[in-house]
């Protein structure tokens, strides 16, 4: 088996209508640094090609997919520059001698389309280990590859199976398909996290080993620390989560602590009781002072900038008001286009408004002070009444819909176990059985997940617990496989070193893991299914299962 990677860096362009990104070349250098070491990433090849012209881009993809590799072989292409999304919906990178029309809009026949790449070479590929990772804007857009029409007409599983076909693919993203990527000083941020989890191994699940899903995860979680609005995404068909890109030390001392700070920092801080485990925990790895606050300060960094970006907002807000006690139209843009440079959500900036901002009236002039300054779509959900709460059985979700928009994290859990029950016709206090399960009502199902996936900005909800599980290597098949539900307690933080924690130590607000909530079914479950093992089991395969049945 063989490992091949093309890296492409699109960072000087002819036209001067296109600006340069000077951080490409710094991504190129450091993804291949990581892929060539023998020790980490292990690649047979690496080819880098700097702002290549289209004509180039294109042969050497085709010569990548086509002609290098054989059946068991990883390809990977990496791609950092600029993405173009066609008003047909279809992404195409932007190369060296793409022309700009008088429009505006870049001529897409100088430009390289996503899609042709997917349809004349990926697909027709030898290679079942496929990986694609693009830090671009709208890079989202090559998993669907489709008009609008179509894509508001297909759910997204049917969506990602439809363009990404095969197995053993993987797209990586660092944003949507309707969202603008980010480049800072030092290059892309999601490659700079991509890289920092290969080359530090914190990436890894334990094994020895980074998967593409699991440096999916890390890379996602620390761009969002820094740049809240920043949304990368992850796209793959079976076996292309587990795809393994690099290696990563196993019982490593700095690693371990590392992981060990990642899991006590909360909102950018280490509480007393966490302070005293990574004291102890120092101690028991034998790390010198110096060596465990340089640990700390590099897993702190992004909610370090992340204050930073909130500081520099409230300052540019402070400034304006002086000098405009009621902030102008064009004022009030400008402040909505920092925003959005500085990657924050209106949820981020809502309180420097609140603070800052004085509550006025309507003035004459048609401009009030306490209005709200993003109208982006980033907004926090509050309850409306056209929220879907579609039931089989009559169930009432308001209460569920009310708590979740409240973000009453574990009223919200009880009430959705109570629901759950009610709509199998049991009462609380009771679990639901392996056969009700396998034939919950769908409707009720996804009523009850897209209220979670909604109101917590798709950070909870079973369709998420459910992706993160198909990312661990399970199958929703119906059986039990305890290694992928180990390795899915793991992820969304149920497991803590090997053990199962409580309900007790249950987070129930958005620092904890993705995928944590909603819990209080699985536990009761645990709770009551005590000497039902195999009841126990079947339980856990049948909820994946279902939900896969149901389409979530």
């Amino acid at each position: 088996m063989a490992k091949y990677a093309l890296l492409i860096g699109a960072s000087e362009y002819e036209s001067q209508k296109i600006n340069n990104l000077s951080g490409v070349i710094k991504d190129i250098e450091a993804m291949q640094r990581v892929l060539l070491n023998s020790k980490i990433g292990g690649f047979d090849e690496v080819k880098f090609l700097s702002s290549p012209d289209s004509d180039t881009m294109r042969s050497e993809i085709e010569q990548l997919f086509m002609e290098k590799c054989q059946k068991d072989d990883v390809v990977l292409l990496y791609f950092s520059g600029h993405g173009y999304r066609h008003e047909d919906g279809n992404l195409f990178f932007i190369s060296r001698n793409t022309q700009i029309n008088p429009q505006g809009f870049p001529r897409i026949g100088t430009a390289v389309d996503a899609k042709f790449i997917h349809e004349r070479y990926m697909s027709r590929s030898k290679s079942k280990r496929q990986v694609l990772i693009l830090d671009c804007c709208f890079s989202g857009a090559f998993a669907e590859g489709m008009s609008a029409k179509e894509i508001s007409t297909l759910s997204i599983t049917n969506e990602i199976v439809e363009q990404l076909g095969g197995e053993g693919r993987a797209v990586l993203t660092s944003s949507t398909a309707t969202q603008k990527s980010f480049e800072d000083s030092g290059g892309g941020v999601y490659t700079r996290y991509l890289i920092e989890g290969i080359e530090t191994g914190a990436a890894s699940d334990n094994d020895g080993f980074i998967t593409v899903a699991a440096l999916h995860e890390y890379a996602k979680r620390k761009v969002q620390e820094a740049k809240p609005a920043m949304k990368p995404e992850i796209f793959a068909v079976r076996e292309g989560y587990t795809i393994r890109l690099a290696k990563a030390p196993v019982g490593n001392p700095q690693l371990e602590y590392r992981k060990e700070v990642e899991q006590r920092v909360r909102n950018g801080r280490v509480s007393v009781v966490g302070r005293k485990v990574l004291i102890r925990r120092q101690r028991e790895l034998g790390l010198n002072s110096e060596v465990a606050a340089a640990i700390e300060e590099e897993v702190l960094k992004p909610f370090r900038e992340l204050q930073e970006s909130l500081l520099e907002y409230e300052q540019t807000l402070t400034e304006a008001l002086g000098e405009e006690p009621i902030l102008s139209d064009g004022t009030l843009g400008d402040l909505q286009r920092l925003q959005q440079i500085l990657k924050l959500r209106d949820e981020d900036v809502e309180a420097i408004h609140n603070r800052l901002i004085p509550q006025q009236s309507i003035s004459t002039s048609n401009t009030i002070s306490s209005q709200p300054i993003s109208t982006s779509d980033t907004k926090e959900p509050t309850p409306k009444e056209d929220d879907d709460l579609s039931s089989e059985k009559g169930i009432d979700y308001t209460k569920l819909r009310d708590l979740l928009a409240a973000g009453n994290w574990k009223d919200a859990d009880y009430e959705t176990y109570l629901v759950m029950l009610q709509t199998v016709g049991r009462e609380k206090g009771d679990w639901i059985r392996s056969d009700e399960l396998l034939n919950f009502p769908c409707t009720d199902l996804r009523t009850i997940d897209r209220l979670w996936v909604k109101y917590s900005n798709g950070r909870f909800g079973f369709s998420v617990q459910k992706e993160i599980y198909l990312s661990v290597g399970g199958k929703p098949d119906g059986n039990y496989d305890e290694e992928a539900w180990n390795k899915f307690g793991d992820r969304v933080g149920w497991r803590v070193d090997s053990s199962w924690i409580s309900y007790s130590t249950v987070i129930f607000d958005t620092s904890a893991p993705k995928g944590h909530l909603p819990v209080c079914v699985f536990f009761v479950w645990r709770m009551a299914g005590v000497g039902r093992v195999v009841s126990r089991r079947v339980w856990r395969g049948g909820l994946f299962s279902r939900i896969e049945t149901c389409k979530l």
